[in-house]
């Protein structure tokens, strides 16, 4: 049974995935670690003055991604579930894979957003190549619009 999940959260929260991973962890009081990875952020340099440096501009899109799902995390404890956040920044599907290396993630929980079938044939989708790069099983929500029965 597992009992570390890591959800890998975008934009827009993944509710599915929550319900699932809610129903795999209560039974064992599991932990969840929801990671956001945020695009790598540069220096801003006007003229030949820096005018904020990367580590300031990643500490703030770092507590900015951090308050957003603060009410999540809360909701999570309030189900028994250890809960916590935790900010990458780069490449996505490199950095999910060594987020759930470094905190030992016996799992890792994405959400595979709704796009048309020949953008996903065209491009290069975050979700297979973290599929491709992960030591752990993944678990893929993905939409089709469709209701089970």
């Amino acid at each position: 049974m597992l009992s570390r999940i890591l959800v890998v959260v975008d934009g827009s929260i993944a509710q599915p995935v929550l319900g699932w991973i809610r129903r795999l962890l209560a039974p064992v009081g599991g932990d969840v670690r929801l990671l956001t990875v945020l695009p790598q952020v540069r220096a801003v340099i006007t003229g030949s003055r820096t005018v904020a440096f990367t580590d300031q501009r990643e500490d703030g899109a770092r507590r900015a991604a951090e308050f957003a799902l603060r009410g999540l995390v809360a909701r999570l404890r309030e189900d028994g579930l250890g809960a916590s956040v935790e900010v990458r920044f780069g490449k996505p599907a490199t950095a999910v894979v060594a987020a759930a290396q470094a905190w030992r993630a016996e799992a890792i929980a994405v959400h595979e957003p709704r796009q048309p079938a020949w953008r996903h044939w065209l491009s290069r989708d975050v979700v297979d190549e973290v599929l491709k790069l992960s030591p752990v099983p993944v678990l893929i929500a993905r939409v089709s619009g469709q209701r089970s029965a």
